[in-house]
């Protein structure tokens, strides 16, 4: 483990802990394994074990990172831990911990921790996500491409669908969605080019971006989360054939209003203007030729 190393890291991110008593094992030592887990969890999900490394060995100690990768860890390894830190293994089986002064917590205020504590690792993981990919070479990793798939590389994708809570495992769940609809959007109106072009000015968080472009992909994002929202509360909302996510609007009108703007403007849109689906958009023009079957004098 390199990002919690002590019980002193430790309580600096679980409050309402009792001092350990001399000769009792420290909370460091009984969530060890947990936070072993979680730290290999974060480095398969979140940064691989060259950035994190380079980040930990930096001397700035007031990196927010490290403050909000400490804070994952310690709160995915309790969130684990707790169902098991109440029980003892007994010759007759399993008891609960207890004794005069303090009593057992009830199921309600025990489930209400494993909530609170997800909300506070995923809160992590929310403010954690729009800064890694200021970190060097991140982009590039595995992790970067994970959340550069879509137009949504962070969480605030549930924030704007008005999801509060799990927000890590609903995240991950419309992620997949997402990456259907925008395959099917990128061959039918704007190009897997330029849909790549959008997906990184998204990771970016949209900054040094043209007007118009920032509009094209807000706009681009909006329709999405209808897609989303639609498919939600009827699952047959979306046509496969016409790709209707609007429930009636047919032929995709408000994706071709976004596509005449790229149309107008190749030179902000020269990814769309260069690929196969734009032809898609030129009607090739008749030329009347006298050994046409079709010929008209």
């Amino acid at each position: 483990m390199i990002l919690i190393t002590s019980d002193t890291d430790l309580r600096k991110y679980i409050p309402n802990v009792l001092r350990t008593v001399e000769g009792e094992p420290s909370l460091f030592d009984k969530l060890a394994p947990f936070l072993e887990t979680s730290e290999q969890w974060l480095i398969q999900s979140f940064i691989n074990d060259e950035i994190l490394n380079a980040l930990i060995n930096n001397t700035s100690t007031t990196l927010p990172h490290k403050v909000l990768l400490r804070k994952i860890v310690a709160s995915d390894a309790f969130l684990s831990a707790v169902p098991s830190l109440d029980l003892v293994l007994t010759p007759n089986g399993f008891g609960i911990v207890s004794n005069q002064n303090i009593a057992p917590a009830s199921k309600d205020r025990v489930d209400r921790l494993l909530a609170s504590l997800e909300a506070e690792r995923d809160r992590a993981i929310e403010l954690l996500l729009p800064r890694l990919p200021l970190l060097r070479g991140w982009q590039q990793s595995e992790h970067g491409l994970y959340f550069a798939a879509t137009l949504f590389p962070n969480l605030s994708l549930c924030l704007r669908l008005a999801i509060k809570q799990h927000l890590w495992a609903e995240y991950q769940a419309l992620r997949e969605r997402l990456i259907k609809i925008e395959d099917k959007l990128a061959n039918t109106y704007f190009s897997q080019e330029q849909m790549t072009v959008f997906r990184e000015k998204s990771m970016a968080l949209l900054t040094n971006c043209h007007p118009l472009m920032l509009q094209v992909i807000r706009s681009l994002q909006s329709l999405e989360l209808q897609i989303l929202t639609a498919e939600n509360s009827n699952p047959q909302a979306t046509d496969n054939n016409s790709f209707l996510p609007f429930g009636g609007v047919r032929g995709g009108l408000p994706f071709f209003d976004l596509v005449n703007t790229i149309r107008e403007h190749p030179d902000l849109f020269p990814q769309w203007h260069a690929s196969a689906t734009a032809e898609l958009f030129t009607p090739k023009v008749f030329e009347n030729k006298k050994l046409s079957g079709g010929f008209w004098l």
